[in-house]
């Protein structure tokens, strides 16, 4: 699997994570804390893993190498939110709204990554390149946590 597969895939997780997460209440507390927690670990390994493998990498192609700053800005934003977020009390009406500042950077960066840079690679890069650029972030992430166990048991839809 190429780096743009894994990048997808992982994106796709977070975007299950926020759209359930969207839907507890007050009452879902300490199960928002858990969440919240495993999702900010697996966020954070999957940043260290494009700062180790794709990001240096575009930092040598000019034409890359503005979009590689602005991802690696939107990293230090998001988690200095993710970090903010987790020491507010969970088990409030409010806290899920709280989620939406680190939505919108999420989601614009996820689309900066999608459209800019996965559907581009193999403009820059060699098939065999792209496909070991995948496999180092996938060891990467995988080292530092387990991707399958994010999705902790939220709420069904109410």
């Amino acid at each position: 699997m190429g780096i743009s597969e894994s990048i997808k895939r992982d994106h796709d997780v977070y975007r299950r994570f926020f759209a359930k997460i969207s839907k507890t209440t007050l009452n879902d507390g300490l199960m928002r804390e858990e969440a919240l927690k495993e999702v900010m670990q697996n966020i954070y390994a999957h940043h260290e893993a494009e700062e180790l493998t794709i990001f240096p990498k575009m930092m040598q192609i000019t034409e890359l190498r503005g979009l590689a700053f602005e991802l690696e800005v939107e990293h230090v934003d998001m988690k200095r939110l993710f970090e903010t977020l987790k020491t507010e009390r969970a088990d409030t009406e409010i806290w899920k709204y709280k989620l939406i500042p680190i939505y919108d950077i999420m989601h614009t960066h996820w689309l900066k990554e999608e459209e800019n840079l996965t559907p581009f690679g193999l403009d820059y890069f060699s098939e065999a390149d792209w496909e070991q650029l995948g496999q180092r972030f996938d060891e990467i992430v995988h080292k530092k946590t387990k991707l399958s166990s994010l999705m902790l048991p939220l709420p069904k839809c109410r």
